[in-house]
């Protein structure tokens, strides 16, 4: 760096807007697998029709994220509500499986069972 001028330096750094050098380089290139391996199953896989991918969709935006990561607090309230339905879906499934293992097994009749 000290051996370099200000003009130097400034090319560099339109090179590296054309052609980018570094760690963005490399996720451009992850996103770029990623999109053809995804939009590969969606062809063979997907719904007739279905929207294809681009790399944008798989680059990730470090500092975006970072602007625009807000995490919404619960209320006491909310949280409450999310514990009860919880429980309530839990003890659902609980009541029918113990339904289910207190039945006697069903006799089962077979038409080969006197032979």
């Amino acid at each position: 760096m000290e051996k370099l001028t200000a003009y130097q330096l400034a090319e560099w750094e339109a090179y590296d807007r054309i052609d980018p050098i570094g760690t963005w380089r490399d996720d451009f290139r992850m996103a770029y697998l990623s999109t053809m391996m995804a939009n590969l199953t969606i062809q063979v896989h997907g719904k007739k029709g279905a929207k294809l991918l681009v790399p944008m969709d798989f680059m990730p935006e470090w500092d975006e994220q970072k602007k625009t990561m807000q995490i919404k607090k619960q209320t006491m309230e909310e949280m409450k509500a999310f514990a009860l339905s919880f429980a309530k879906e839990h003890n659902k499934q609980f009541k029918v499986q113990q339904n289910i293992d207190n039945q006697p097994p069903k006799i089962r009749h077979n038409k080969y069972q006197g032979l």
